[in-house]
């Protein structure tokens, strides 16, 4: 769904500026060729004037709210019929069904089948056909004898490519949203939701390579095959489903990200190497933790865990912090679990 929003956003940008390079074409073709009366000018700089604030507000829109956004929802898709209002405008300024720039009708087509597929796309083709008989009767006058094989093929033109448009988008978009949801499958765990193995090492990598500060933490249950050998293994999934959907809660994708590290251990990669920050955040958790009781069957119980937490510095490579981590992890486990322990260099056991 990101790649999906990052698409349609590089698209928007793309109508953005094709609609600044539109306003201007029609300025220049209005004032060198179709400009008539004073009258005709007030109507065409007051029209001017609501779509440049309208493409003011649009661009305020792309460039100063998050992609996920009720507001920037709200401006790309009316962009749509505020650019269909604007094409009969432009055509009825310049020379009506004659008009150099009756090619816009495409970009609407395409522009509505973005979000609403085949559907949009007809309904698009419809609504300009239905402009277009507008602009002819108040424009060119009506329906000449001489000009009706023009209009029938603008219309056959305008119905293929609609149809043609909006199935290709609606395939292209159908494979990439499948595309998304099985690369999604393959970095997350089937069982808690959170990113795997296979993502967790990505993500080190990736990590390293940016050379920027981080927290590793390597994080196991505390006497987990006591929990299946006495409940059983649905209740242990069950934890560890709880559990997953606790990190989920508790650390925000601007702040860090989760993983199932394997079996019942979990590791969390905070983006900061500042020691008193991550414990803060990972604190959030680790109430959470305390404050749920897990029930399965008419059994209640609750759950610790150990954590072994390493910072990065400059010269440390992947392999060397989850080694530094784990073994961390290790120290906890044997020495009282339930806790948090930081490496000495990061300091005491907090």
């Amino acid at each position: 769904m990101v790649k999906i929003r990052k698409s349609d956003h590089i698209l928007e940008m793309a109508y953005s500026c094709v609609r600044w390079f539109l306003l201007i074409a029609s300025f220049y073709l209005y004032f060198n060729n179709y400009y008539s009366s004073s009258q005709n000018l007030t109507l065409f700089l007051s029209l001017a004037g609501v779509a440049i604030l309208y493409m003011t507000t649009t661009e305020i829109a792309l460039h100063r709210t998050p992609i996920a956004s009720g507001f920037y929802h709200f401006m790309t898709r009316i962009g749509v019929v505020m650019d269909y209002f604007a094409f009969i405008a432009i055509i009825a300024f310049t020379d009506g069904t004659h008009s150099p720039l009756l090619p816009i009708a495409y970009l609407i087509i395409l522009h509505a089948s973005l979000y609403w597929s085949f559907r949009g796309a007809m309904v698009a083709t419809g609504m300009i056909i239905i402009g277009y008989c507008f602009v002819v009767v108040l424009v060119d006058g009506g329906f000449y004898p001489i000009d009706l094989l023009r209009h029938l093929l603008n219309f056959a033109f305008l119905l293929m490519f609609g149809v043609i448009g909006g199935i290709i988008v609606a395939r292209e978009r159908k494979h990439f949203v499948e595309k998304g949801i099985f690369e999604n499958l393959a970095k997350q765990d089937y069982l808690t939701g959170l990113y795997n193995h296979r993502s967790f090492q990505e993500q080190m990598r990736e990590a390293v390579a940016s050379k920027h500060g981080i927290t590793l933490m390597m994080g196991d249950i505390d006497c987990f095959k006591q929990i299946n050998d006495r409940y059983g293994h649905q209740a242990g999934d069950m934890v560890l489903r709880e559990i997953g959907s606790l990190l989920s809660e508790s650390i925000p994708s601007t702040q860090g990200r989760a993983f199932r590290y394997g079996g019942e251990e979990f590791a969390i990669i905070l983006y900061t190497n500042n020691q008193q920050k991550a414990t803060e955040q990972f604190q959030v958790f680790m109430d959470k933790l305390k404050a749920k009781v897990f029930e399965h069957g008419k059994a209640a119980f609750q759950v610790t865990m150990s954590f072994g937490a390493a910072l990065r510095d400059q010269g440390q490579g992947k392999s060397e912090l989850v080694a530094a981590a784990d073994a961390l992890l290790y120290e906890a486990k044997t020495h009282g679990k339930d806790q948090l322990l930081w490496g000495r260099e990061e300091g005491m056991k907090q």
